[in-house]
């Protein structure tokens, strides 16, 4: 079985995050690997505008790094209905692998489920309970179990107790059988046949005959007697009527299931309570899906992801840590990455994950089409403000050229579109939009980046008591936000939490404002400075 890998960048995805994502889940594909784009947030503007303009689908939201049961191969949905009889579930059993149905209504929700060894209990148990499920027998189930055919239907309705009498012609008179109400099993002496009519049984079932006697035939619907004519013999007739009995009498109602939203991790805790073999998986409305399988469940592998953009947990999707990460591709700081295995790890100095990207296509070989190309120069862009920004390298700036080429587009003409629609308009809308946590000295810090074209004192004050709030509801011990103006080529320093006056120096206050120029990337600027004054 092939495992799709999962490329996602960080949570509150910025530009670069997105497309280096869809760009890496490419370049999988095309060298053999099932490979999918996640987001582990929306998607930004200027995202959003390059994704249109080259053509490419948004990558899928990944709200958790756990599978869910919609997400795994499940056993086949295989089941009967509730009106089906025990011989009916027998034969749908034909899998010895998987010897259970789901008992379903006719609109396919689940009602109950019955195993091979329910039915197998059936014929293990004490002779009343045989008695009280053939009560509940139809003259129609009873015919088509025994392979026969009604054969005589008086207009009044079925009357047998449930208990089974075979009756041997002999020399002896049939009278001395106790047959009222019973199903009686006979051969094919039209005497015997009306004698028992007569005394009262409940149902004739003829073996080794294919007629009934006119006489037997009109006493039968006096008496108000149907008759069945076997298609088996006497001992197979006497065991197959016990199979006649509709599913619904003998499955196990409301057991156990999962519903297919459900993590597999969470299934398998609620496995060990009940150690079934197989669990029911359902929707919303009960129709069944499949079934999780014991062994399959303690089996079954975690999500393949790789990141972009990040490594760190406390960035990654919710519940990163317990994916199987088999690649990290970035151009930030190493903090605390552990992995299970050892894995493929691409950090380099450099302006954009995008930059990273590209060069690996180029090392592997893979021509870049022109989509592609004009993606990764657009995360490019993104990422180094338009190759303004410290981060920005020799590097970043001559593959520029070269994906331009590549993609027949002008940088200068590409940079205008993309950062005139990734300025904020809303700085309190926007505070969790590119914020990214990190461990700093022992320290919960988050830090936040809003561009946008312009920031006055009253939205910077409004972002501040928004940060306040944040920090009163998180419990982070501090939020910085860096307002980056980018015809001011700088950023104001907004800071928040108990440990905010640590930075007291080199932030705004709602009494003054301090625009640092030339301060525009978090992670070479923004990040060592708060560790500087954390440190």
């Amino acid at each position: 079985m092939i495992l799709t890998l999962y490329v996602c960048g960080h949570r509150n995805p910025d530009a670069d995050s997105i497309l280096s994502a869809v760009a890496t889940a490419e370049l999988c594909r095309v060298t053999g690997h099932a490979a999918v784009a996640c987001r582990a947030g929306s998607v930004p503007a200027d995202a959003a505008w390059v994704l249109k303009h080259f053509g490419f689908d948004f990558p899928q939201l990944l709200e958790d790094a756990r599978l869910s049961l919609q997400e795994i191969q499940l056993s086949p949905a295989q089941s009967c209905r509730a009106i089906d009889t025990i011989f009916d579930a027998l034969q749908s059993m034909n899998d010895p692998d998987r010897p259970y149905l789901g008992v379903t209504d006719e609109e396919g929700r689940l009602l109950g489920m019955v195993t091979r060894n329910d039915l197998a209990d059936i014929g293990m148990q004490d002779t009343a309970l045989g008695i009280r499920l053939l009560q509940t027998a139809r003259l129609e189930d009873i015919a088509r179990t025994l392979s026969g055919t009604v054969a005589v239907r008086p207009e009044a309705p079925l009357h047998i107790d449930g208990r089974v009498s075979i009756v041997a012609w002999s020399d002896h008179s049939v009278s001395r059988y106790e047959v009222k109400d019973r199903i009686v099993i006979v051969g094919d002496s039209p005497e015997a046949q009306l004698k028992l009519v007569e005394q009262g049984a409940g149902l004739l079932v003829l073996v080794w005959t294919d007629r009934v006697d006119p006489a037997v035939r009109q006493a039968a619907l006096e008496y108000g007697c149907p008759v069945v004519i076997s298609g088996h013999g006497s001992m197979n007739t006497s065991r197959y009527l016990y199979f006649s009995v509709q599913i619904r009498h003998v499955m196990t109602p409301d057991p156990v299931t999962f519903r297919r939203t459900l993590f597999v991790q969470e299934a398998i805790r609620e496995m060990r309570r009940h150690r079934y073999r197989a669990y029911p998986v359902v929707d919303d409305e009960m129709h069944l899906l499949g079934f999780l399988e014991t062994d399959a469940a303690l089996n079954f592998q975690e999500r393949k992801m790789i990141r972009v953009d990040h490594n760190e947990d406390g960035q990654s999707v919710k519940n990163g840590s317990l994916a199987r990460v088999q690649a990290v591709i970035d151009h930030h700081r190493v903090g605390g990455f552990l992995s299970r295995e050892p894995v493929f790890y691409r950090c380099e100095i450099l302006g954009s994950t995008c930059t990273i990207v590209a060069r690996l296509c180029l090392e592997a070989g893979i021509p870049l089409r022109p989509a592609m190309a004009g993606l990764l120069l657009s995360g490019m862009i993104c990422d180094t403000l338009g190759f303004r920004s410290p981060t920005t390298t020799e590097t970043d700036r001559q593959l520029a050229e070269y994906l331009a080429n590549q993609a027949g587009v002008d940088i200068s003409w590409l940079e205008q579109e993309i950062l005139s629609r990734g300025g904020s308009t809303d700085l309190v809308q926007d505070l969790e939009s590119d914020l990214k946590q990190f461990d700093v000295c022992g320290h919960d810090v988050r830090i936040a980046q809003i561009l946008t074209g312009d920031a006055s004192r009253q939205e910077l004050d409004a972002l501040l008591d928004a940060m306040e709030d944040y920090v009163a509801a998180s419990g982070t011990e501090l939020l910085v936000t860096a307002v980056t103006v980018l015809p001011l080529g700088g950023s104001y320093l907004l800071a928040a939490g108990e440990l905010a006056w640590a930075l007291s120096d080199v932030t705004s206050s709602r009494m003054q404002l301090r625009l640092q120029e030339d301060l525009l990337s978090r992670k070479k600027q923004i990040l060592p400075l708060v560790s500087e004054k954390l440190g």
